[in-house]
């Protein structure tokens, strides 16, 4: 019964076996980048499984002994009446306040985290991954994400729980890597020294005919190629592509899986779909996510910015 409630729930049926194995980590780590439900129901006493879904949601159904940091938690929110376009939200919290949101939830720097998002759709699989980064940006490498979410769990016949879960208060200590959390000028400097801009938005975004918001120039940035985010996933739902078939995709927009990258949206969620892809399944250590974005840089005329369809609406 609680299986047919998550899938009615998400609206979507489990995709089979989209990923049979866990995609392991090219740099050697212990910790696989992305794992299956049997992989996680085998090992569910050793990882500490992060629940992204909101509070009411997380008490009707979770996997037992998870803690429970809602999406909305990891990233900012605009101060209280402002009207200023240039103070950015929905980006990376302070370093020293994600340790104490960490610390606070039970989860320390020798845990192995296993980021579980609800599995409706390549939306929930990329806020795993914006999580995911967020984690290796703080320079913890025993990471992974759960490919389909809860619902591919509750599917594989995972046991779930209700109510409320509480872990015990611990310390976690970031140890920052500021080169996976470039800035505009560094986004610029990547551009020029010939790094791969990669464009996440939807097809309407990446040719200019609308924007994220009102404060941001149409377009997208000159020489993007463009990688919808939702088509690294099966279907455009919760699970990932085979490593095959992303090397493959890749390449047909015009991107070398191995060069350098850099992968934007409007607010650094979408992509960190497309980065994930790149960063953790491919291997491509030189593949960063741009968490400022296109809300960032086409804020600003110093910018550049290229719009390949411009309609003149008063016409």
């Amino acid at each position: 019964m609680i299986r047919q409630f998550l899938l009615a729930a998400a609206l979507i049926a489990a995709v089979p076996g989209a990923m049979a194995a866990a995609a392991a980590e090219a740099d050697g780590n212990a910790a696989p980048a992305l794992v299956d439900a049997a992989w996680l129901k085998a090992r569910i006493d050793d990882v500490v499984v992060v629940d992204l879904q909101e509070p009411k949601a997380f008490q009707r159904f979770h996997i037992p002994g998870a803690a429970n940091l809602p999406y909305g938690s990891w990233r900012t929110s605009a101060p209280k009446g402002n009207k200023n376009p240039a103070v950015l939200v929905s980006m990376m919290p302070d370093v020293a306040d994600l340790e104490t949101m960490l610390g606070a939830a039970g989860i320390g720097n020798e845990d192995h985290v296993v980021i579980v998002a609800t599995g409706r759709s390549a939306g929930d699989l990329a806020a795993a991954a914006r999580v995911f980064w967020t984690f290796k940006v703080l320079g913890h490498d025993t990471v992974s994400v759960l490919d389909g979410g809860l619902v591919a769990y509750a599917d594989a016949g995972g046991r779930l729980a209700k109510g409320p879960e509480q872990r015990r208060e611990t310390t976690f200590r970031a140890t920052l890597r500021p080169e996976l959390l470039p800035d505009a000028a560094a986004v610029a400097a990547a551009r020029s020294s010939g790094a791969q801009l990669v464009d996440a938005r939807s097809e309407g975004e990446f040719v200019g005919l609308y924007t994220g918001d009102s404060d941001e120039r149409a377009g997208t940035i000159p020489g993007a190629k463009h990688l919808p985010y939702d088509w690294v996933a099966v279907d455009g739902g919760a699970r990932l592509r085979s490593r095959g078939a992303l090397e493959q995709l890749f390449t047909a927009r015009g991107i070398d899986p191995a060069q350098a990258q850099v992968h934007f949206c409007h607010s650094g969620n979408r992509a960190a779909l497309s980065w994930f892809a790149a960063y953790a399944v491919l291997g491509n250590k030189e593949a960063t996510l741009y968490d400022g974005s296109m809300m960032e840089w086409a804020q600003t005329e110093d910018r550049p910015v290229a719009a390949a369809i411009e309609l003149c609406e008063a016409c």
